[in-house]
Formats: C-alpha cells, structure tokens, sequence
C-alpha cells in the first residue's frame, strides 16, 4: 500500500475521537509577494484511540482572528471529528475560546513544546532533549507529594531570576494536572515525538530558509523521509492502562 504524502493527509477522512490534539506552534519565515514575515504555524497532531499519531492539519495563526480558529475547527468536525479530549496548547487564547464552543467539553493542558523552548534558551543544557525531559517529569510523578519533591529539585538547580521568572509563568500550573492518573498525564505530556517533529521544522526552516506555501513544508519533510503519522508512542500495555483511566473518566465514549 503507498504512503500518503503529507499533503494529502490533511485532507483525508478522520476518525470520531481523539484523545489528544497537540498544537505544536513554530515560528517560520513565509513569503508573501515580495515581503518575508515571520509567522506562527501550528500542526495539530491527534492520538487516536488507538495510539496512533495523525496529522490533523498545518496552519498560519491568524492574529486576533477568532473567525479563522473556529472554522478551522469546524473544518475538523465536517471532516468526521465528534470529540477531542484534550488540547495541548500554548496560551493562545483564541485558538482555547473556538475549540471550545465546537468541542464544548474538551480540556487545555499546558504545551511543552511551548514551554520548553523558552526554557532552552536561558538555561545551559546539552540539547533541548534534556530540558524538555525534565520538565516533562514534573507532569508525570506517580503522586502529588512527589511532584514537589521534584520541583523542589528543579526549583533550586534553576534558581537565577530569569529562570524564576520563566517558572512563575509558565509551571504555575501544574498540580492541577494532578487530578488525572499517572497514565494519562504521560499520554498528555509525551513529548519525545512532539519534540523530534518541533525541531525538525526548526531546524529545517531557520532564519535563512523561507516557505512560499506550505507545500514548501510538506516536501521537505517527505523528500527527508521523516516518518511520525501513522506510527504509536506507545506500548500495548503502556495503552492498555491509559484506556483504562481513560474509560473510568469517559464512559459514554467508545474506546474499544
């Protein structure tokens, strides 16, 4: 069977239900006539109830635009989506305020894709893997009181007044995370994938590369062969246990 390109699979039939989206935002130089402006793209990934990542679609924020993020979510729903769980995302505020009146019972949870890059550059670390990974184990502690344990740890390794300031703002929030089970605060904040696929567009389309269209994204990725969509993070018992968490919450929902 051949591959789709990528493309071709933002325009494809989706399922019912995903678990996660992740807007994964980048900053990319697109050219409009004659002028280059940087603009903020966002690929929506979804994790089916299957584990399965897909490309949702890409799109070029639209500042103050909330007439743009509403129909673009309600593009996703023509296109068969009737839930999204949760939305990882930055603090985009239009982008919250339209997912939520066309998927009204969806949840924001904080982006680390988001988060991590702002950390990355204030803070002397052997690449973005390794901050992200520790960022990511202040979300996924098997018990509140072990969070703290580990944000201490954090806290006082990163204690200069910028990365307080970074954490004042932006890992405020999370304990309330610590309502979900450890298994689905894995699946929400699994981010070696996320992370591979932020940097890829990172480093592909840096100050010195420019896209006329996102044509230009979709070939670069399929011309390197970059294989992400269509593929599970996850272990079947990894999964098994997340849909368990998940079915307790969800019972109306067909997981299985």
């Amino acid at each position: 069977m051949e591959l789709l390109k990528l493309n071709e699979l933002t325009k494809k039939r989706l399922d019912e239900t995903y678990i996660v989206v992740y807007a994964i935002k980048n900053e990319v130089n697109i050219k409009k006539a004659d002028i280059i402006e940087k603009n903020d793209i966002y690929t929506l990934i979804g994790i089916d109830i299957k584990g399965i990542r897909h490309l949702l679609n890409i799109y070029a924020d639209k500042i103050n635009n909330s007439h743009f993020w509403l129909d673009s979510f309600e593009t996703l729903k023509s296109r068969g989506v009737k839930n999204i769980l949760f939305l990882s995302v930055d603090d985009n505020k239009n982008m919250k305020r339209t997912a939520k009146i066309a998927f009204p019972n969806i949840v924001f949870t904080d982006s680390l894709t988001s988060i991590y890059p702002k950390f990355y550059k204030y803070i002397s670390e052997r690449s973005s893997k390794n901050i992200a990974s520790k960022i990511k184990e202040l979300y996924t502690q098997k018990t509140l009181d072990e969070y703290k344990h580990v944000f201490k740890i954090f806290n006082d390794k990163y204690n200069n007044v910028i990365h307080k300031t970074l954490i004042k703002k932006y890992l405020n929030n999370i304990e309330n995370t610590y309502k979900y089970s450890q298994n689905i605060r894995k699946l929400l904040f699994k981010h070696s994938a996320n992370v591979q696929y932020y940097d890829k567009i990172r480093l592909t389309f840096d100050d010195k590369k420019y896209i006329n269209s996102f044509d230009d994204l979709y070939n670069e990725l399929d011309n390197n062969k970059y294989r992400y969509f269509g593929y599970t993070s996850f272990q079947k018992k990894e999964w098994t246990l997340i849909l368990n968490d998940l079915i307790q919450i969800y019972p109306n929902i067909e997981f299985i």
